[in-house]
């Protein structure tokens, strides 16, 4: 069963009360985490200053790891301290949760598939089109002793964050 939550133009799938960030009991879906975590961060495209937000690529490793599993997270740790050795983009710029350097979305959709490790979200965009162009991404999950975590994030070309980030 799903229950939608719109909100500024997002809809994300089986939401709960959003609860202080260390008080939230992990989720216990494939699904639940990966709206868990379009939930805390789809403030990168509709809060235009965000301030004292950190995002998400930015986040500590602890934090990292409430969503991603063990080889994602140092993957993005590593290109994220590559960055600030380098001070230029290292595997990836951009958000890959948004599959953009500018996200823009609306009528964001997280679902389950038929293959349960699988999460497919969609969402739509106009830019750089001005036509709505629908973004579509597949999570691949793990269950891991902490629970599910995203193991990649894989665009419709085949492209997919772990690539990109052990590219080079």
């Amino acid at each position: 069963m799903q229950t939608w939550l719109v909100m500024m133009g997002i809809s994300v799938g089986v939401l709960q009360p959003s609860l202080p960030t260390q008080a939230r009991k992990a989720p216990g879906t494939p699904v639940a985490v990966v709206v868990q975590l379009y939930q805390d961060y789809a403030w990168e495209v509709v809060v235009h200053n965000p301030n004292s937000r950190t995002g998400l690529m930015d986040e500590p490793l602890d934090v990292l790891a409430r969503y991603f599993d063990d080889r994602l997270t140092q993957l993005i740790v590593r290109d994220r301290e590559c960055r600030v050795r380098t001070r230029e983009v290292c595997n990836i710029s951009g958000l890959p949760i948004w599959d953009s350097n500018d996200p823009e979305a609306f009528d964001l959709a997280v679902v389950a598939t038929k293959d349960s490790t699988l999460v497919a979200v969609s969402f739509r965009r106009r830019y750089p089109e001005s036509d709505g162009t629908t973004v579509r991404l597949s999570y691949r999950m793990v269950k891991t002793a902490r629970g599910w975590r995203v193991q990649d994030i894989i665009r419709v070309d085949g492209g997919s964050l772990v690539k990109s980030l052990t590219a080079g």
